[in-house]
């Protein structure tokens, strides 16, 4: 009876979970440099231009293999973000409201908003410079 009434209150968090388990799996047991079946980025595909997303599928294959340095030369972005990302879900997950207030509220923010897409322009404009590709390679 007690996982009847679980599954019944948790339909949406146990299908985000499963959802991320397959896509896990995926990801762990296909590397994206060699199938294709893949998403391309649009902008690259079209302008020879990488965004700052380009390399979050290599990166996110190289994590789940302990491959560190090589997720970061793929995107140190991504890399660098989990952290914080997984910071966030374990906030959201808290019995403790006042904090999960505070975190909304400061993710709501428009100046949070407003730095992290600065964040995201800037480091998609350096990724195809020189000398970016001059200090990944260096690693």
């Amino acid at each position: 009876m007690k996982i009847k009434l679980l599954l019944r209150d948790k339909k949406k968090t146990i299908a985000v979970f499963v959802f991320f388990l397959i896509l896990i799996c995926v990801y762990y047991f296909f590397d994206p440099l060699k199938y294709s079946f893949f998403l391309k980025c649009p902008l690259k595909t079209i302008t020879g231009y990488e965004c700052a997303g380009c390399g979050v599928q290599r990166a996110f294959h190289s994590l789940l293999h302990f491959r560190f340095l090589e997720a970061f030369k793929f995107n140190p972005l991504f890399v660098i973000s989990i952290p914080f990302l997984l910071m966030l879900v374990f906030i959201n997950f808290s019995k403790n409201p006042k904090l999960k207030v505070g975190v909304d509220r400061f993710i709501i923010n428009k100046m949070f908003v407003f730095v992290v897409l600065i964040i995201v322009f800037v480091f998609s404009l350096l990724k195809n410079t020189d000398f970016y590709k001059d200090f990944i390679t260096h690693l």
